[in-house]
């Protein structure tokens, strides 16, 4: 037991280090901020794709592909397709056994919130709040989560891979995970927005190139968390957009893109979909019941 808080321990304190874009990229590392520029982004994929022609097969086999697959098959080029013209690619799903598997792996496992010390389990928030008191909780990461093998199985599948790659130009040199809960609240959403960052519109800037797929494991409608996104926009963004914070104002979004472009991301638990996360996207905060999460990013 002690060795586990040690390590929880140990992963919440890079939670803190990791919550703020500005300040978890340390100086050895500010050329990542490139990452939203899309020529960048362009040039690292040929940059990459020409250094693992030298040897394929050992970027190929150090990703420990799955031939097992929690996921449904997909036409790869089209999802590809998709995502390069509109940023997003939907209609991806995880198998049943899977979504159950998930589910009870994140409600039996300690969960921390950024910028707040201690752990707690799903079922402690109650009405957005830690055991019903004074304190809200807008999300937790749920712990250990490497230590789940059907988490393992997808990161690694063959497919998921493959439409990685050939969005990517390159196979994946860093795939991260995250299994999060977002509990409901019945917060106005401008008090939600100064509290939980990802309720803003923003778009993502993860390294130099990068690609995330997401599956809900909880059903997800209008009032329980959907993925809100400006279709194109990973392709299209003024310049002061890319020359100042990576969160944007409302304001300034509806002022660039026209409202008929955004798209809301509703579905089943299972549901899934690809997308080049440097769009523009916020999350809106549940208000009915709480939403869980799988978000893989391959960079």
């Amino acid at each position: 037991m002690t060795v586990a808080l040690i390590q929880l321990k140990k992963q919440k304190n890079q939670l803190k280090e990791n919550n703020d874009f500005a300040k978890r990229i340390n100086k050895s590392k500010r050329w990542q901020a490139l990452g939203r520029f899309k020529t960048v982004r362009r040039g690292y994929s040929i940059y990459q794709n020409q250094l693992q022609q030298f040897n394929s097969q050992f970027y190929q086999e150090r990703l420990n592909v799955s031939r097992i697959s929690a996921v449904l098959p997909v036409q790869v080029n089209q999802c590809v397709d998709n995502v390069r013209k509109t940023g997003v690619h939907l209609g991806l799903s995880l198998k049943e056994d899977a979504v159950k598997t998930i589910r009870s792996f994140a409600d039996y496992n300690l969960c921390t919130e950024p910028k707040h010390d201690g752990f707690f389990l799903a079922s402690d928030i109650r009405n957005g709040r830690l055991n019903g008191k004074d304190r809200r909780v807008m999300r937790g990461l749920v712990s250990n989560i490497d230590k789940c093998p059907i988490v393992d199985t997808i990161v690694s599948d063959e497919m998921l891979i493959e439409i990685a790659r050939k969005y990517l130009g390159y196979y994946p040199t860093l795939i991260t995970r995250h299994l999060t809960w977002s509990f409901a609240s019945d917060l106005d959403e401008l008090e939600i927005q100064k509290l939980y960052p990802p309720t803003n519109f923003h778009y993502d800037v993860a390294g130099l190139n990068f690609v995330t797929v997401s599956f809900f494991i909880t059903d997800v409608d209008e009032n329980t968390g959907p993925h809100i996104m400006i279709k194109k926009s990973h392709n299209r963004k003024p310049l002061k957009m890319l020359l100042r914070s990576n969160i944007q104002k409302e304001a300034d979004v509806w002022r660039y893109y026209d409202r008929s472009e955004q798209l809301t991301i509703t579905g089943n638990a299972g549901f899934g979909f690809f997308q080049d996360p440097s769009c523009i996207h916020r999350l809106k905060l549940p208000t009915n019941s709480n939403r869980l999460i799988l978000q893989i990013r391959y960079s």
